[in-house]
């Protein structure tokens, strides 16, 4: 299997922003889950799949986890091979852990508040619980309506304020180690103030959290941004905005583009489709056609950086929704897609075929926590080459295989954003 690098886009000319120009297309599932609100999803780049964890039917609060296969628009539910999993919840956050193979899932509201936090591992459908539930000294309390997002190459999961239950509304930012699973207070007076049920994203390139609307005693209107090395917030609102809200999804679409979908306004469940440029801090409210989803909040959504799409799910309306929308982001004259920066490279091994020993070479754009794994035809793990900090430049592996049967196995490289993926032979 090969995987498709994240695009990113350059831009052409010297315009201060740049719009995209979009098209909805409703996809034709099937084998789909029980209409649901306030789930949350990743995106996992290995296997081209929407994963959903938990959030609310018509049944109550949901703990199952369902994933939409991309190339066949298939949904199917994972059946975790553990006996322990996370208590049902909904208005919690999930981000991608792709250096491990994983999903990470925080906090929540079920049958009480949560703060604990779980992975669920994709290579063999096992949760683990990297942190457990309950109000401690040196931790965030048990909260929902959190935003929070993995700062990939510090290994960081970091979450902004939320909804607990010994003081309301809070403000308060933490991050959380994902491998030494310890708390850090990163609390300061300046922060975006009292919310919950606000939006989160993460933009790689510059190492910005975003961080967007939400309620306080009414709808928020404003976006703010967390440097992820000072954590240092700065306001970013201006003064032509969408009108407020909450429940609204948003994701990084690269270039500094963050695209945000509905939510719910004073007015009600919005259908309304806005892109925000981090370049000028502004505002655009992008033009839809006639075909795209009904008015909703409470959906999840992901983005697919191979192909430039927005894929939204479920939500409510006033109904529970369990369609699933695809926006194509196509860009204009002033944008055109580059790739991945040329200094981030993964070459093809050699010799291919190989017995039993192997070269692998790569080139990386930045310095930071690197993962090069190799993974069997099943998608299993079968080698770990590296997982450490690398410096910038070019790198080169051996991989011996001798203890390995012949047959095609693949090699991942993962640097933050970025990922890529090649083939290999070792024949006996």
């Amino acid at each position: 299997m090969r995987l498709r690098l994240p695009i990113i886009f350059s831009l052409i000319g010297v315009s201060s922003a740049s719009t995209f120009a979009q098209t909805w297309n409703l996809l034709p599932t099937t084998n789909d889950p029980t209409p649901r609100r306030n789930a949350s999803a990743v995106y996992d780049p290995m296997a081209n799949q929407m994963v959903v964890f938990g959030g609310v039917d018509s049944t109550g609060n949901k703990n199952d986890l369902w994933a939409l296969n991309l190339s066949t628009m298939s949904w199917q539910m994972i059946a975790p091979s553990t006996s322990t999993i996370p208590q049902s919840r909904f208005s919690h956050n999930a981000m991608m852990d792709s250096a491990l193979n994983r999903m990470l899932v925080w906090s929540g509201q079920g049958s009480g508040l949560y703060n604990d936090v779980w992975a669920f591992n994709f290579s063999d459908s096992t949760w683990i619980q990297l942190w457990a539930n309950g109000n401690v000294s040196g931790a965030p309390l048990t909260r929902y309506g959190t935003a929070a997002i993995l700062d990939h190459s510090k290994r960081r999961l970091v979450n902004f304020a939320g909804f607990t239950s010994d003081s309301g509304r809070y403000k308060d930012t933490w991050y959380f180690h994902v491998d030494s699973s310890k708390w850090s207070n990163q609390t300061y007076a300046t922060n975006p103030g009292l919310r919950c049920l606000h939006s989160a994203t993460f933009a790689p390139e510059n190492r910005k959290m975003i961080i967007y609307g939400g309620q306080r005693s009414g709808p928020l209107d404003d976006i703010w941004s967390l440097d992820l090395d000072a954590f240092q917030w700065t306001d970013l609102t201006p003064t032509t905005k969408p009108s407020g809200r909450y429940f609204a999804s948003i994701v990084y679409a690269g270039n500094g583009q963050v695209i945000m979908y509905g939510g719910q306004t004073a007015a009600g469940t919005s259908e309304e489709l806005w892109q925000f440029s981090l370049s000028d801090n502004s505002w655009f409210p992008l033009f839809q056609g006639s075909l795209k989803p009904s008015a909703r909040q409470g959906h999840t959504a992901i983005y697919v950086p191979s192909t430039n799409k927005m894929i939204i799910f479920g939500g409510t309306s006033g109904n529970l929704l369990n369609d699933a929308w695809e926006l194509s982001l196509s860009t204009t004259g002033l944008m055109r897609e580059t790739g991945i920066p040329a200094d981030f490279s993964l070459e093809q091994n050699f010799p291919n075929p190989f017995n039993p020993v192997t070269r692998i070479q790569y080139r990386l754009p930045q310095s930071g926590i690197t993962t090069l794994k190799v993974f069997d035809i099943l998608g299993k793990e079968v080698a770990s080459l590296v997982q450490q900090e690398q410096e910038r430049g070019l790198h080169e592996m051996v991989f011996d295989a001798a203890f390995l049967p012949s047959g095609i196995y693949l090699y991942r490289l993962t640097q933050g954003y970025f990922i890529a993926s090649k083939r290999m032979a070792l024949v006996k």
